[in-house]
C-alpha cells in the first residue's frame, strides 16, 4: 500500500532543470555572447557580465522534459478507520500490515518556463503529469486476545487466514497518476570554464487516489565543466557534471479504501468491513534514502536549442531528458 511515497518523488525530481552554461564561461571577451545587449532588462546586469567575459544565455527559456525514476520506501505504518461488520465498528488499529519491501516506479511530463533575472539567478514555474505505480510486499495479521466479543471473532479470523497463509506475502499493486505545480530557482557561478549550480524547487502534486495535495522540496548542487566545440552556427558547448539531489516530501498520506485496487486476497476480507464505503487509509513512511548521485551533460546546439541528459543512481535511480529553446 506504499505506492504513494515515490509519487511525490517523482514529482520532485521532475521540477529538475537549469542552463549549465550561466557564468560558466569566462573566455576574455573572446567567446562573449552579444544576444542580450540590444536593450533587454533581463538578465539585470547582464551587460556588465558580458563585459568582464562571461558568456551567458539568452534570458527567457521554454523546455519540455521527461523523467523515469525508481526508489526504495520504507513504511512506518498503514491503518485502516471507519470499518465496520454490519452496524458493528472495527477497531482501527485491530489490522497489523507489514510491508516487507516496497519498489515505487513512475514517470513524468513536465513543461517549464524560466527567466534569468540576474546572470547569477534562475527563476521558473512548471506544470507536470505523472503517472506510475508501486508494487509492495504486505502482510497483514489480527492479534485476537487483545479483543473480546464480535471484535475477538473477526481478529480469530483474520489471524487464521495469515496463519494458513492466505493473507502472507502478497504482492500489493498500486497505479497512481496526478498533476503537479511548482516553483523553483537556481543559483549559478563560475571560474574560467568550471561552473557550479544550485537547484531549490517547491512542488505539489494532485494524485487521483490521496487526499489533497502532496508537497516536496528538492535541492540538487552540481559542480562541472564546459567545453567549447564547433556548432552548426558557430561556437557550440558542451557541459558535463556532477552532483547530487535531496529530496525532502510529505510523507503522510490518506483516503478512502475504495479508491484503491485492492489485490485479490485482501478484497475479500475489505469488502466485508467496508460496505458502507466509509473506510479509510492512512500511510506514514519515509524514503530509504533522501540522497542520490547525479552524473549530467548538456549540449548547445545553437545558441537558441540545447538538450540535457542526467542519470542519478545508488538508492534512487533515474533518467532525465529535456529540450530547451531560449529567446
Amino acid at each position: 500500500m506504499n505506492r504513494f511515497n515515490g509519487t511525490q518523488k517523482l514529482l520532485v525530481v521532475l521540477c529538475l532543470w537549469w542552463a549549465p552554461q550561466a557564468m560558466a564561461d569566462t573566455t576574455g571577451g573572446s567567446d562573449v555572447k552579444d544576444s542580450g545587449s540590444d536593450g533587454r532588462t533581463f538578465p539585470i546586469w547582464g551587460d556588465e557580465a558580458r563585459a568582464r567575459g562571461y558568456s551567458i544565455p539568452l534570458p527567457f527559456g521554454v523546455n519540455l522534459s521527461y523523467m523515469n525514476m525508481r526508489q526504495n520506501v520504507d513504511v512506518d505504518s498503514i491503518t485502516f478507520s471507519g470499518l465496520k461488520l454490519g452496524s458493528h465498528p472495527i477497531p482501527s488499529d485491530m489490522f497489523n500490515i507489514d510491508v516487507a519491501k516496497t519498489r515505487e516506479r513512475s514517470q513524468t511530463e513536465n513543461l517549464r518556463l524560466d527567466m534569468w533575472v540576474f546572470p547569477f539567478l534562475n527563476v521558473y514555474g512548471l506544470l507536470g503529469y505523472t503517472k506510475g505505480s508501486s508494487v509492495s510486499n504486505v502482510s497483514v495479521d489480527a492479534d485476537p486476545s487483545r479483543y473480546t466479543g464480535l471484535d475477538r471473532v473477526i481478529a480469530s479470523s483474520v489471524h487464521s487466514l495469515n496463519r494458513s497463509g492466505d493473507l502472507k506475502d502478497i504482492d500489493f499493486t498500486l497505479d497512481f497518476q496526478g498533476r503537479t505545480i511548482g516553483t523553483g530557482f537556481t543559483l549559478a557561478g563560475g571560474y574560467g570554464n568550471w561552473f557550479t549550480l544550485v537547484d531549490t524547487n517547491y512542488t505539489r502534486t494532485d494524485f487521483d487516489i490521496l487526499d489533497g495535495s502532496i508537497s516536496a522540496v528538492t535541492v540538487s548542487p552540481r559542480v562541472g565543466y564546459r567545453f567549447t566545440l564547433p556548432g552548426v552556427a558557430g561556437p557550440s558547448h558542451l557541459s558535463l557534471w556532477v552532483g547530487s539531489m535531496y529530496q525532502d516530501v510529505q510523507q503522510e498520506f490518506k483516503g478512502k479504501l475504495s479508491d484503491l485496487h485492492m489485490p485479490a486476497e485482501l478484497q475479500p476480507l475489505i469488502s466485508t468491513v467496508n460496505q458502507d464505503d466509509d473506510g479509510r487509509f492512512d500511510v506514514k513512511q519515509h524514503l530509504n534514502s533522501p540522497w542520490n548521485m547525479l552524473i549530467g551533460a548538456q549540449y548547445e546546439i545553437t545558441q537558441n536549442f540545447n538538450v540535457l541528459s542526467e542519470i542519478g543512481f545508488n538508492d534512487r535511480n533515474s533518467f532525465f531528458l529535456a529540450g530547451e529553446y531560449r529567446f
